[in-house]
Order: C-alpha cells, then structure tokens, then sequence
C-alpha cells in the first residue's frame, strides 16, 4: 500500500514538473515572441489595394496593411493576421473601401524648376471656356503690383475649351490693358500683351532669337504673338526676361508645389532637368527641404546643360563633384539625387516637339557632339536621357550610341529615350537590343489636334506606340513633362494613355494601341521606378517595398473615362508617413503655408 502510494505521489509531482516546463516554455517562447515582433506603427483597414502580380480579381478584394517605419510590413485579407503586430501605440486608418495604390512615380518631369515658379502663375487646368480663362487674368491682373506679370506657363490647349480656339491678343490685352501678361502654350509659341511688349522692350526694331520670330502686323510691328519654327528659344528667353521669386519666396512656392502633387497621390518625381535650369544655382529651395527633412517627396534630378557648345566642359564639372550610386538616396527618407545627365545632353542632337511647324533636322555636328559627351556618360557611369520626338532623329541618336557601345561598353548602363512619339518598329527594337528604356508623357492630349493636322491622323494612331513598346519587353515608364508643355496632373497622362483622347477630346490613338487601366497604372509606378534604378524598392504594394502610398478619391479601375481626369488623393503616404490629407482625413492634414507673396494667384485660384 506504502508502496502504492509513494508511486502515486511521484507521478503526480512529475506531472506538475512537466506542466510547469511547458508552461514556461510557452511563456518564455511569447515574451521571445514580443521581443521580436516589429511593433507596426501604422495599419491601414478595409483598402481595395492594387497590385499587378496577382489575379485581377484580386483587386477587387479587401486587404489591410501593416506599415513599419518607412516599409511595408504585411498585407492580408485577414485583419486579424495584421493585427498580431499591433499594439496600443500602433495608429489605423480606415481606408472605407477606396481603391489604394502605390504613389504615383512620374517618370518624366520638372519638378524642380516648376516649384521655382509656381507661386507665380496662374493656371488653365480644368479651365473650360475662354471667357474663365480670361477672367482669371483679369482678377490676377488686379491683385499684382506694379513691376510684376501675369503668366500662364503651359498645361492646357485652346481645344480643351468650349470654343475650341485660342484666346486672341485683343482679348488678353482687354483683359489686362495695364498689367505685363505672357501666355506660353506648349513649346510651339507665345502670346504677350501690349504691357508686356512695353515691359521688355520689343519693338519693329527688336530680333528674334534664331529659329524663331516675332509675329508682325503690316506695318512692322509685333503684335505679341511669339513663334518658335521650331526653336523654343525665344520662348526660354521670354521667361528669363520676367521677374522671379527671391530665395524665401521659392522655397514657399516649391513646398505649395509639392503638397499640390501630393494632393494628386505622387509620391516620386524623375526630374528630367530643363532649359533656363542651372544645376545647382536653380535646386536651392528643393535642396534646403531635403537638407531640413521637409522635402515630402522623392526626387531624382538629372542634369540639364544649359551652353550649347559647352555641353563637355558642364558635365567634366558635374561629374568631378558627383558620383551616382544606385539607390544611393534611399539612405535618405525624401531627399533628392543627382541621377545621371539628360533629358538634353547635347543641345546639337536635340529635335523639338513643335507640332505647328516644319520638322527640325538635327543640326550637322550632332553625331560628333554627341559622341563625345557619351562616352563621358559611359567612362563615369552616369545614366543619361536624351530628349528625341521624331523617329528620324532617334534613327541618328541611336546610331551614335551603338557606334559608342562598340568602342565604350555600355554594359548594363541606364539609358532612357525620352518622347519618341514616332519612334519606328525598327527603332524600338534596336533601342531593345542597347539595353535601353523609354519614356512617354501625354503631349498628345496637349498637342495631338495639330500634330494630326501636320502629320494625318494614320501616323497619328501610333503616336507614340505604347502597346508594341511594351510588346517589346522595353522598359517603359509613363509621365506627364509638367509644368510648361503639358499638365503635371498624372491623371491627364492616365486618362489619355488609356483613352487615347486628347484633352479636346480628339480620339487620336488606335484601340490597338491604348493600354487598360491596370497596365497604364503599373506604367505610373512599379515600372517608372526602373528609371531612377528603384525598381524592386518602390512602386508596389508589396511587403518589403517603400510604404509609398495613395487612396483615392474614386476607382479609377470602374469610373466612367471622363471622370478619370477628375482623380485625386484624399491621403498620401511617403514612407510611412502622412504627407496630404483631405475630406475624410482631414484631421491627419499637416499645416499648408499661404502662398507668398500674398498676391500669388495659388491663394485665388479654386
């Protein structure tokens, strides 16, 4: 019986043993596991996300995100799976069901040089009538000093109004009768007001930049109307001519220009340089905001010279101070980098887009010029863009660059052809076989009425050929060339790629040849980052990528088409972080400056 019991004892006291070392087991195995969980400090519930590696109708299922720092942590179906990594000081935002996306990556844009300006100007977006465009001259010419402008710095065409036409100088000088105004459409020309005739000093006796002229009324003198056949130097030189913004007033007006694109859901801009651009004299508010951690977008910049002739002795003097490094901003959170050299590299080797004139040839040295700044590019390894509209100057472009690669190796080196609206079947497949990406912005919808004029609507129908670019298996990345020849609104660029209208409402692309709402939005983000060497990092939904990201206002995979250019952000996020706020989460806005000076149209205008 003793014995009995003592083997009863012991088996009950190994048992409790046994019980206490799972259960510290366990608890150990939990207090291991919150020490190692990564804490997220920010979920997003009920997002109808897009991703583009998944089956389509997965997009149409709600997912929540966890979000890490500056990283994507975890996406699920399961709010409860997301949840494990959740605790009291993580911050939910209810996205209510709206389509989220990652933040727009502009691959093709000024951004830059249009904050330098945009507290300046008026703008013509979503403007539908001549007598709405006028009368905000006409208000805007009140408000502004004496020894100020009005200007209207391109984003629109005269076929997006009601009349379909352009304003005429009688009605602009009516409009503004004491106040300089300068009206730029596209790269193509110009219009001054008698004042600003007056203000700078143009006469019957002044002369045109060449390849350009002065439109002159009978007896000689110029009406305002300036015309770039098809040089657009009068028209760089017309904006230089006007007064700009001190040091603290740019920095103010880039900081109102970047919440803007934020409020349109980018998150990333490829700055393609820009005439009257200069590198680093011009960068110096985009610079501080980077330097102080204020920049709320990413930037990748590359360098535009701005001497013809001189293009050598400018990029020996970059490259001596830079060198590029893949992804090396990304130890920044928002910053900017120097990205390589372009879109212009060799202003002899450049063509125009000046679809109300002649076709320009290169000029004769272009192949010379070229090659000698290229193999710059090469030896330094820095990425380069040329800027190239017509398919027989991409034919010369190209040409140089494999006479190049036979002698100086490009070898894996990014190099990107900007425009291309009439690049050639033959031509896409040898810009393939170099390795190369192109870039396309919307300046069909700005332009495509009289480029069908010029040209017919056949060469119209593959201007430019999305669908075989893509076929080809050559990086492609969509944009907008905002600010001066096109909107930098990404939703114009969106909803010409997938409609093939202009923004007149000209069906100019064949149905061949516009993309579906998912592809054009993949061309908007994952694939766009292939141009500032990101790819993999950002431009997904993805666990592990950049937290970049946007919801919006509407579906933009089911509205209506028309609607699509009416497409906004209600809350934008750049790496982790809130960066524009509106309507439902207003409450999560951060503090917008007024606009200085205080006579800045960007306090006026709706």
């Amino acid at each position: 019986m003793f014995i009995s019991h003592l083997f009863h004892y012991l088996r009950i006291v190994s048992t409790v043993i046994l019980v206490n070392i799972a259960l510290y087991g366990c608890a150990s195995s939990r207090i291991s596991d919150i020490q190692d969980r990564q804490i997220s400090d920010l979920i997003i519930t009920n997002a109808l996300i897009t991703q583009f590696d998944v089956p389509r109708a997965d997009n149409n299922t709600m997912h929540h995100i966890a979000i890490k720092g500056d990283t994507i942590q975890h996406i699920s179906a399961n709010l409860a799976e997301v949840q494990r990594s959740a605790d009291k000081n993580t911050q939910y935002i209810d996205a209510k069901g709206r389509r989220t996306i990652p933040g727009i990556i502009d691959s093709h844009t000024h951004v830059v040089r249009g904050g330098r300006f945009y507290n300046l100007e008026t703008r013509w977006e979503n403007v539908s009538t001549i007598d709405e465009a006028l009368s905000l001259i006409r208000e805007q010419a009140k408000r502004t000093p004496e020894g100020q402008w009005v200007r209207v710095i391109g984003g629109w065409s005269p076929y997006q109004f009601k009349e379909a036409r352009m304003p005429t100088l009688q009605e602009i000088n009516d409009a503004a009768p004491n106040t300089p105004v300068f009206i730029l459409f596209l790269y193509s020309g110009g219009m001054l007001n008698q004042a600003g005739l007056d203000a700078l000093g143009i006469d019957r006796t002044s002369k045109a930049p060449d390849g350009s002229r002065y439109e002159r009324d009978a007896n000689g003198r110029p009406t305002g109307r300036l015309i770039a056949e098809p040089n657009p130097m009068i028209l760089y030189k017309t904006i230089g001519a006007l007064p700009g913004l001190s040091e603290e007033d740019q920095y103010n007006s880039s900081i109102r220009f970047y919440r803007e694109l934020l409020s349109l859901g980018m998150t990333s801009a490829i700055d393609a340089g820009g005439g009257g651009h200069l590198f680093p004299k011009d960068y110096i508010a985009t610079k501080q905001l980077a330097h102080e951690g204020k920049l709320p977008l990413r930037v990748s910049a590359y360098l535009f010279p701005q001497e013809p002739g001189k293009e050598s002795e400018q990029f020996a003097k970059w490259m001596s101070e830079y060198t590029i490094a893949d992804n090396s901003h990304l130890t920044l959170r928002n910053g900017y980098t120097v990205e390589g050299g372009g879109e212009l590299i060799v202003w002899s080797a450049s063509d125009f887009e000046n679809f109300t004139a002649e076709r320009p040839e290169l000029k004769e040295s272009a192949e010379e010029d070229l090659r000698k700044v290229l193999v710059q590019h090469v030896n330094k390894r820095w990425p380069f863009r040329i800027h190239a509209t017509y398919d027989e100057s991409i034919s010369r472009v190209v040409t140089t660059i494999e006479e190049v690669n036979a002698t100086t190796p490009l070898d894996g080196l990014r190099w990107i052809l900007d425009h291309a609206e009439t690049i050639s079947d033959n031509n896409i497949e040898r810009v393939k076989a170099l390795g190369g990406g192109i870039a396309v912005q919307n300046r069909m919808a700005f332009a495509g009425e009289y480029f069908v004029e010029r040209y017919g609507m056949e060469l119209a129908r593959r201007a430019p050929p999305l669908r075989k670019i893509l076929d080809a298996g050559i990086p492609l990345g969509l944009g907008t060339d905002g600010t001066r020849v096109s909107s930098y609104n990404p939703w114009i660029s969106y909803y010409w790629a997938v409609s093939g209208k202009t923004v007149g409402g000209l069906k100019h692309m064949d149905d061949k040849a516009v993309l579906d709402r998912l592809t054009a939005l993949r061309l908007l983000s994952k694939d766009a980052a292939w141009f500032s060497q990101e790819e993999g990092i950002k431009g997904e939904l993805k666990e592990g990528l950049l937290a970049d990201i946007a919801i919006l206002n509407h579906d933009i995979l089911l509205v209506e088409e028309e609607e699509l250019k009416q497409t906004r952000s209600l809350l934008t996020i750049v790496g982790g972080k809130v960066e524009h706020a509106q309507e439902d989460y207003s409450h999560l806005a951060k503090p917008l400056p007024f606009a200085s000076p205080a006579w800045s149209p960007v306090n006026f205008q709706p």
